[in-house]
């Protein structure tokens, strides 16, 4: 039954969305840097749908629970800690029961990851996200025209600014995914601007999936130029490199062109992927945040695929294939263990 599919894929849409824009706001509001004007709009935003205060609340609530959290573990001593130095340790601290030890490190690990979960997007990075010229949500993607003719295609969390000017076509894709298709202008260089690079497009396809410190280009059709800081190389059709932060870009190698753009087909495909990669892909379409405990866990290798518009569906089909425990801490986090 489509419909019912799509409806509820839309309402989901709708709530990330809404989530988003409450995180932000929350942060604007803390900065202390808001005008009067941010001010009226932040009110507004808040009266135009009952759900956008709702989430704010809940946005509020998240938060305060995770400074709290951070603050219960930072003020817990160890068990066995002596704060007097005249007085030594008995024996007897160091017969802290197995269930209070597992309580104590299960506890620290949790506050410990949902805190670094929670504001890994810096206040930067949103201020970045929302000043770009096109964006798009949780679950959301969009097809950008420029008026050169080109297309660009977002994919989920994606921000973009666009300048074209007579002379050239400058781009910069701040976060996210983004499928180029670039129409032929010898006149005005195509340059897309990501991660410290520029990667200038020669009449060709190509696709750059950037998550703040990796960036994966992957040429489909044509070449692209690579500019790096005193490097300058080209990358072929049927061919990606990999960067990280200010590293060098790796060498050209060849690549699935299926399994790169089948975020277009809202399909995620994976050919020995450790399980850490595919959460962080399924992190980009999903309300809440998923982590994973274990290294043996993250590192787990899996072949297969999931569709990208039933992210609960998806992570019920993966724990079929690899078996771990599903802990729903709250709305906004799952925790997979062994």
């Amino acid at each position: 039954m489509p419909e019912p599919d799509k409806r509820i894929t839309s309402q989901q849409q709708l709530a990330g969305r809404a989530w988003d824009e409450a995180n932000a706001w929350f942060l604007r509001v803390h900065s202390g840097l808001m005008s009067e004007q941010e001010r009226r709009e932040f009110a507004a935003w808040r009266r135009q749908d009952v759900g956008h205060d709702i989430q704010f609340r809940q946005a509020e609530q998240f938060w305060q629970a995770l400074n709290g959290l951070a603050s219960e573990v930072q003020r817990e001593p160890l068990p066995c800690q002596v704060t007097d130095s005249s007085v030594e340790a008995v024996p007897a601290c160091s017969g802290l029961s197995t269930w209070s030890r597992h309580k104590l490190r299960w506890g620290t690990a949790i506050a410990a990851l949902i805190i670094l979960t929670a504001f890994a997007p810096s206040l930067w990075s949103l201020i970045e996200f929302w000043s770009a010229d096109h964006h798009t949500h949780t679950g959301e993607r969009a097809t950008v025209a420029l008026t050169d003719g080109s297309l660009v295609h977002l994919n989920t969390q994606s921000a973009l600014s666009v300048t074209l000017s007579s002379h050239r076509r400058s781009l910069s894709l701040k976060q996210g995914e983004a499928l180029f298709e670039v129409a032929h202008d010898p006149a005005r260089p195509f340059d897309v601007a990501v991660n410290g690079r520029v990667v200038r497009a020669i009449g060709t396809i190509f696709n750059i999936e950037h998550d703040g410190h990796r960036t994966i280009v992957s040429v489909l059709e044509g070449a692209v130029r690579l500019f790096e800081k005193e490097n300058v190389s080209e990358i072929h059709a049927g061919d990606q490199v990999v960067f990280v932060d200010k590293q060098r870009a790796s060498a050209p190698e060849p690549f699935s062109a299926s399994a790169v753009t089948a975020w277009r087909r809202q399909e995620l495909i994976f050919d020995h992927m450790p399980l850490e990669d595919i959460v962080a892909q399924m992190n980009r379409y999903r309300t809440d945040t998923i982590v994973v405990l274990g290294s043996a866990l993250r590192a787990q290798q899996i072949t297969g695929s999931l569709a990208l518009d039933n992210p609960a569906h998806s992570l019920d089909l993966l724990q079929h294939t690899v078996p771990f425990h599903i802990t729903r801490l709250t709305p906004f986090l799952t925790v997979l263990s062994h």
